[in-house]
């Protein structure tokens, strides 16, 4: 283990993303030491591929990785039978929207800025990344499913033991949530 220890530490440029695949591999994996082992084994694997898509673009390259192994350990945990924990009910209805359903001032989506120009800056993933940490947990691993592991709905329901309605009302509360994160952190006043 520690001429593969070794290996890792070579690359410093893989230090940096560490935090950042750490918080996302908790999002979806515990005890502490399940994630770190999930971030080892995707340091060791680029490590040992050196693909030229590593040096191009580290972030997706090191994500997409992380999220083979995650889902690999999700499937096999719930497959085991572990159980997901239910998150409260939230408010957001009434932070985001009037009495009519119409969007209160501020949130609407007309505010954002630019959003292509954003996906491409690391400012915003780690607001993004700090956003998505404050949902419940259930909320966040549905939507981390979906939208990060790029997994379907019917495969997030099954490996999660859930419901579609459920599936649907996280991914509902996810979105609000994270709009209204980024609407106060990220486009608030960018917007012409």
């Amino acid at each position: 283990m520690s001429v593969q220890a070794t290996s890792v530490s070579e690359h410093p440029a893989l230090a940096t993303w560490h935090g950042p695949l750490l918080r996302f591999a908790r999002l979806h994996l515990s005890p502490l030491e399940e994630a770190e082992d999930a971030v080892q084994e995707t340091f060791l694997a680029a490590v040992s591929a050196e693909s030229p898509e590593h040096a191009a673009n580290p972030r997706a390259y090191l994500f997409g990785i992380l999220k083979h192994k995650i889902t690999d350990r999700l499937r096999r945990r719930y497959k085991a039978g572990a159980e997901v924990l239910p998150d409260d009910p939230d408010e957001l209805d009434a932070l985001l929207f009037d009495g009519r359903g119409h969007w209160l001032p501020g949130v609407a989506v007309n505010r954002w800025a630019d959003p292509v120009a954003s996906l491409e800056s690391d400012q915003f993933f780690q607001v993004v990344d700090a956003c998505v940490s404050r949902l419940p947990l259930k909320v966040a691993r549905v939507f981390s499913m979906k939208e990060l592991l790029e997994c379907d709905a019917s495969e997030v329901c099954s490996t999660l033991g859930m419901t579609q309605a459920d599936y649907w009302q996280c991914m509902s509360r996810a979105r609000k949530q994270l709009q209204l994160c980024l609407s106060q952190r990220w486009f608030d006043g960018r917007s012409s």
